[in-house]
């Protein structure tokens, strides 16, 4: 028996999930954004069962990423990076064939002095004022591309989470005045959230992130997306306590009655949030099992006094999966289902079926 914690990487959820996403906008095609390891999951495994499914369009932030995932799949992909490129990554580009998107007059200018400038994309800022060629300087852009234009332009979503926010009809209306420019350039605008706004939003290339994971905003009636991975902990010992007594580092948990506690090998040091201590949960056969006192860097333990028949050491706990869903566990720690998966770390084993 191995006492770490694992994660079962679920290939024919994400598969399942790009499908469903894909469908919802004919038009359209929904590419993959796998950027930060596939937000956890395993960015070799994971492209490759996407690209046999019939992806052809890949996300990353860094073009060292893209490298990676290149000699990962090694296809006819398309493998655009968000955060642009300096033109001394221009050999890197070339021999792993990643499409920088470049965010700003001064980079596009960079990149066009360079002899032989390989292709690149252009992020057209509409709203989110974070990257991206601002909306005033779009004719500037169109002026100083004409020789040379971009591949693909893009931009993004400032809060899709709400589809009835006005601002993405705002948004919307500022993109498609600013792909004008670019008629032959593929477009982009559709986040995870963005595709189920429905087809005006999709335009050549919708860009599922969390959605292909299981996670993200509410979902619209009639679609169901599944877990990307279950999070599992062993448990090592299993212990009764009475009333008064405490649990963990600065007692923050005093039991007010007989209770029977699991201590599971999880903490902090795995990518498993501190700040779930007293409010996350695990489950034990489909019994939630609040996790009482604070996640330590190795430990956590949690309340099986519901599921004591089950609680046994050596069983696994679940914390993120089918019972234990990756955005209410990310609530109830303050946080968005990106930061749990993303932040597991190397000791949580990955497992994949």
């Amino acid at each position: 028996m191995s006492f770490s914690p694992r994660a079962r990487v679920h290939l024919q959820n994400i598969v399942a999930n790009w499908r469903t996403i894909d469908a919802l906008v004919p038009e359209s095609k929904a590419g993959a954004v796998v950027k930060a390891n596939a937000y956890g999951h395993g960015v070799a495994r994971v492209a490759r069962a996407l690209h046999e499914a019939g992806c052809r369009t890949f996300f990353v932030a860094y073009v060292e990423e893209g490298a990676e995932l290149r000699n990962a799949i090694r296809a006819d992909a398309t493998i655009l990076a968000f955060n642009g490129a300096d033109p001394c990554d221009a050999d890197l580009v070339r021999a792993h064939r990643v499409t920088p998107v470049l965010n700003a007059l001064p980079a596009i200018r960079d990149w066009l002095a360079l002899s032989d400038a390989p292709d690149y994309a252009v992020h057209i800022d509409t709203g989110m004022n974070r990257l991206g060629v601002r909306m005033e300087d779009v004719s500037g852009l169109a002026g100083l591309t004409a020789c040379r234009p971009p591949v693909h332009v893009m931009s993004h979503l400032v809060d899709s989470d709400d589809r009835s926010r006005a601002i993405n009809v705002e948004q919307l209306a500022r993109f498609k005045d600013a792909a004008s420019h670019f008629p032959h350039a593929r477009k982009s605008f559709a986040n995870t959230g963005g595709c189920f706004m429905g087809r005006d939003y999709g335009f050549d290339i919708v860009r599922p992130g969390i959605g292909l994971y299981g996670g993200g905003p509410p979902l619209p009636d009639g679609i169901e997306l599944k877990p990307g991975m279950t999070l599992e902990a062993p448990i090592l010992t299993v212990q009764s306590v009475q009333p008064g007594e405490t649990v963990g580092y600065g007692a923050t948990h005093t039991f007010d009655t007989a209770r029977t506690l699991a201590t599971v090998a999880l903490g902090y040091g795995d990518g498993f949030l501190r700040a779930a201590g007293n409010k996350g949960f695990a489950s034990l056969g489909g019994i939630v099992c609040p996790i009482v006192g604070r996640v330590s860097m190795d430990l956590i333990t949690i309340d099986v006094t519901q599921a004591a028949d089950l609680a046994k050491p050596g069983a696994f706990a679940q914390f993120i999966g089918a019972e234990v869903l990756l955005e209410e566990q990310a609530r109830r720690a303050g946080t968005v289902g990106y930061e749990l998966v993303t932040g597991l770390g190397h000791r949580v084993r990955r497992i994949y079926d």
